[in-house]
């Protein structure tokens, strides 16, 4: 095939697959898969961040994928739970018995299952925010060479799903990973700003999606909390559309500059944050505006006013994406609300 001699990267409007596409799968699986806990006596993601404070959301975070930040704040519900069962137990060590455990999967039973419950596309995580790898990378952490899987889980599970004839993406946390330098996360600023900004990481970043560009061609590039501030960003893409010319990304790509990136910067963040969040509570229908996206992404929400934009909602089965081991029956979503929810999707 000829490679197109430019490619459009200011897109918004995502290939015919996509539109046609009602139901994807977007798996969670790692180290946090380990302890499996987060607090259930609380509201929802999309409840909690209309109605509680940053450092409450964080705090009291209800996504059990975040227990390796989670189990750092002292006062967190996640924090007596892992000194009452676990001790000195390190998140390092929950990422060993991952590894010990993981070989054991059956990526064929799970492409079946996605297939008979009807998803187009499946996304699976291949880092999220504590940094293990779930392929055997040839760009290693500089910090943890061997955070890793030892075997290709997301290529078996690529060709499985593709070979049950659903597309496949991959979801890579770009702007956030706990292994490199960076601050426990307790309010907007840790959130935003205080990850690494090194060129170290950027690097780092910039190789590893390549790799999955260049071993998975995924159909869909699902970055999550931003990007690093790195002016190769564009050429990612128009390498990415060269590649995948039917492929597309989301729109969690923000750049925060570097020189935000300071201890004095912080406070005066979490002040715009705050009152920004105040404001967009009384017009929760809107997104901020981003610059690169083929579509943009709901979390636990459904109102979407913007018809002229394609649109994917995200949620857990419960109230977490990773798995929670406390959740109770009535914290998870029955195949009829999916089935209702869908209904509702499609008439935006």
């Amino acid at each position: 095939m000829t490679k197109p001699s430019a490619v459009n990267i200011h897109r918004t409007n995502p290939p015919d697959w996509f539109k046609q596409a009602d139901f994807g799968i977007i798996i969670h699986w790692g180290p946090y898969s380990v302890p499996a806990y987060a607090p259930v006596n609380i509201p929802d993601y999309g409840t909690l961040i209309k109605t509680k404070s940053l450092g409450y959301l964080f705090e009291h975070q209800p996504y059990a994928e975040w227990y390796g930040n989670s189990m750092l704040l002292p006062n967190s519900p996640v924090a007596a739970y892992h000194r009452t069962h676990y001790g000195n137990t390190s998140y390092a060590d929950f990422a060993k018995t991952f590894k010990q455990t993981a070989q054991n999967v059956d990526v064929q039973a799970w492409a079946e299952a996605f297939a008979n419950a009807g998803a187009k596309y499946v996304v699976i995580v291949t880092k999220h925010h504590d940094g293990f790898v779930m392929f055997d990378p040839h760009t290693k952490n500089p910090y943890e060479p061997d955070y890793h899987l030892n075997f290709d889980f997301v290529g078996e599970l690529a060709q499985a799903v593709r070979a049950h004839g659903m597309r496949f993406g991959t979801y890579y946390s770009s702007l956030l990973d706990w292994t490199f330098p960076h601050l426990p996360i307790k309010d907007y600023g840790s959130f935003l700003l205080g990850n690494d900004k090194s060129q170290t990481y950027k690097d780092y970043v910039w190789h590893q999606w390549h790799e999955l560009i260049d071993r998975y061609h995924p159909d869909v590039l699902w970055s999550d909390i931003g990007y690093p501030d790195d002016h190769r960003l564009e050429t990612l893409f128009k390498y990415y559309y060269q590649q995948v010319p039917e492929g597309l990304v989301n729109d969690r790509w923000q750049q925060f500059p570097d020189w935000m990136r300071t201890s004095w910067i912080r406070p005066i963040f979490n002040l715009v944050a705050a009152q920004v969040i105040k404001r967009d509570r009384h017009h929760s229908d809107d997104l901020s505006e981003v610059k690169y996206y083929d579509y943009r992404t709901l979390e636990y929400r459904t109102d979407w006013p913007q018809t002229n934009r394609y649109f994917e909602m995200t949620r857990g089965m419960d109230k977490s994406f990773g798995y929670n081991s406390l959740s109770r029956p009535e914290d998870y979503i029955t195949a009829d609300d999916i089935k209702q929810l869908i209904a509702e999707l499609r008439s935006k």
